[in-house]
């Protein structure tokens, strides 16, 4: 093949995938399967009390939320159970990614008073807020290891969007590509998702074969002093659940269970049942899917 021909061939082809890629952005954003501006769950408002710094919106019905759907009750908790108990957590107990009939909190027929991202001192200040004007027989906790990571509220930017404590729009630095390609996005979604599954078998397997454990002590011993003050006002029967992730933490695990058992909680260790192999969702590498959360729920009822 001639140089010149090879270069209009080359040429053609190069503009055909252009093309094509250009028919799948204008697909993805006419579709809405994708867009390239920030397009949050319609489920939070900001709370005027700091320490829970947002919430679920009240009398939701049916609000599609992470491919699933969101109802909430006037004082705006995701569905109120027929038993005397409310449950206190974040995304993992809140249900995030299945139906309100699917949650823990609904499989054990308990108040869910769990929102995603919430930590300790959210927990607490809408238990005083709220819940404890209820007088709740009993208090679960669901325990999940990033409760560990930020021991501060987050925060409801203008988007609608979660965001970490001090969260600043400047922090903002992704490139050009990623703020306005829809098939960039898309792309990169299904990569992640890809790599995050192998990344989630390796994690796995190597907490196993190496029994390591990365947990910040200093976070844990703060978050076990929390846990007991905020004890002194929950009722007498309470519970404190501990929801596996990818690592054993066979260092710091028995750390926090003689934290909270000390503080009056009678602990339901969900390793026993699982081990660091939960099954979650399909498009997801934390949350539960709908077998693991009933295969929880069974299994938290045999020890209330």
């Amino acid at each position: 093949m001639k140089r010149k021909d090879w270069i209009i061939n080359g040429s053609l082809a190069l503009s055909s995938c252009l093309i094509f890629l250009l028919m799948i952005e204008v697909g993805l954003r006419v579709t809405g399967l994708q867009t390239t501006t920030p397009n949050p769950p319609k489920i939070y408002e900001r709370s005027e009390n700091p320490n829970i710094s947002y919430k679920l919106k009240p009398n939701l019905k049916n609000e599609k939320a992470y491919k699933a759907r969101v109802s909430t009750d006037k004082h705006g908790l995701r569905t109120s159970g027929e038993s005397r108990m409310a449950i206190l957590g974040d995304s993992i107990t809140f249900g995030y990614g299945v139906q309100d009939e699917e949650t823990l909190p609904a499989k054990l027929s308990a108040l869910n008073a769990a929102v995603p991202g919430y930590q300790l001192q959210q927990q607490r200040a809408l238990y005083e807020d709220y819940v404890q004007q209820l007088n709740p027989d009993a208090v679960m906790i669901v325990f999940y290891w990033n409760d560990l990571d930020g021991l501060k509220p987050g925060i409801l930017d203008d988007d609608g969007i979660l965001r970490g404590h001090g969260w600043k729009k400047s922090e903002d630095t992704r490139p050009w590509i990623q703020r306005n390609s829809a098939f960039y996005i898309a792309f990169d979604k299904l990569l992640r998702l890809k790599t995050g599954k192998q990344d989630q078998k390796e994690q796995r397997k190597k907490a196993i074969v190496e029994d390591s454990d990365s947990i910040d002590t200093a976070h844990l011993r703060t978050y076990i002093q929390d846990l007991r003050s905020f004890s002194w006002i929950l009722p007498r029967k309470k519970y404190f659940v501990i929801w596996p992730d990818n690592g054993l933490h066979t260092q710091t695990k028995p750390m926090l269970i003689a934290g909270a058992r000390n503080a009056g909680f009678i602990v339901i260790d969900l390793y026993e049942k699982f081990g660091n192999q939960v099954e979650t969702l399909p498009w997801d590498t934390v949350h539960p899917s709908p077998d693991s959360i009933q295969a929880a729920a069974e299994f938290i009822s045999e020890k209330l």
